[in-house]
């Protein structure tokens, strides 16, 4: 009886959320690139929805930092904000290395074949497409929330790591990255069956600071991507044939300079 009270009491998925859903997949992704154009009448021909959970969509991922919306002229996806990236190292930095000591005291045998297997894919997928190597990299870092018992945290690490996740998933398509990434993913589980707490930790704290040196990486190739506090992304061209009127410029200077004020005072 439990159970069914507590299943209905489980949210149902909304038309907005699915948008929600897809949109962060394609920005993160890389199918949707910093700058480009977002039209609420074309996403909802394309989606066979109305334009009203597109907005609510839209609204959501503005929180989330991955599209801008500029009043009266447009909506687009946001820049790579290099503060944000940072922010979401830090957190996950902190929840994984804690979930990682629990994980080392609770670990079962019963566990290590589905790590083994994320590995096996890795190593199948050092080269060609990149999708299977960036998915097992997932399921590699979640099981060890899960086995530490802390699986709903998982979710506090991927709503944090979004911009993160756009530089790994840009750096990914380099093969001597996806090299790196499975020997120290290797050298973690390692340390885990063997019960080296501090081990796996400090070997967990440089995988995840590798982000610092693809960011560098990836901002050398794609500037144009990146904004920082002192270099902010210009204002994205309108696509021909919009309606919008172009708001004057000093008010988008003005509000750019709002924006990064805002988020140095986060």
């Amino acid at each position: 009886m439990s159970k069914i009270l507590i299943q209905s009491t489980r949210k149902r998925p909304t038309v907005a959320s699915g948008v929600r859903e897809y949109l962060r997949r394609q920005i993160i992704e890389g199918s949707l690139l910093p700058g480009e154009a977002l039209s609420e009448n074309e996403l909802a021909a394309q989606l066979g929805v109305s334009r009203t959970p597109i907005r609510e969509a839209i609204i959501k991922l503005e929180e989330e930092g991955l599209v801008t919306v500029y009043p009266q002229y447009g909506t687009f996806v946001a820049p790579i904000r290099v503060s944000d990236v940072y922010d979401g190292q830090f957190v996950r930095e902190s929840l994984e290395c804690a979930a990682l000591v629990k994980a080392v005291e609770m670990m079962d045998p019963r566990d290590t074949p589905a790590l083994q297997a994320a590995l096996s894919i890795q190593k199948r997928s050092r080269t060609g497409d990149p999708a299977p190597f960036f998915e097992a990299d997932e399921v590699f870092h979640s099981l060890f929330m899960k086995i530490a018992g802390h699986e709903r945290a998982w979710h506090v690490v991927e709503a944090a790591k979004a911009q993160h996740d756009r530089v790994r998933r840009l750096n990914v398509h380099n093969p001597l990255k996806r090299e790196s990434v499975l020997q120290e993913h290797a050298a973690i589980l390692d340390c885990v069956l063997r019960r080296d707490a501090q081990g796996a930790v400090e070997t967990m704290k440089q995988h995840l600071r590798g982000v610092f040196k693809s960011v560098e990486a990836v901002m050398e190739q794609h500037p144009e991507y990146f904004e920082t506090v002192d270099r902010p992304m210009p204002l994205p061209s309108r696509p021909a044939g919009g309606r919008e009127k172009s708001p004057p410029a000093d008010v988008m200077v003005r509000a750019g300079t709002q924006k990064h004020k805002r988020k140095l005072d986060d």
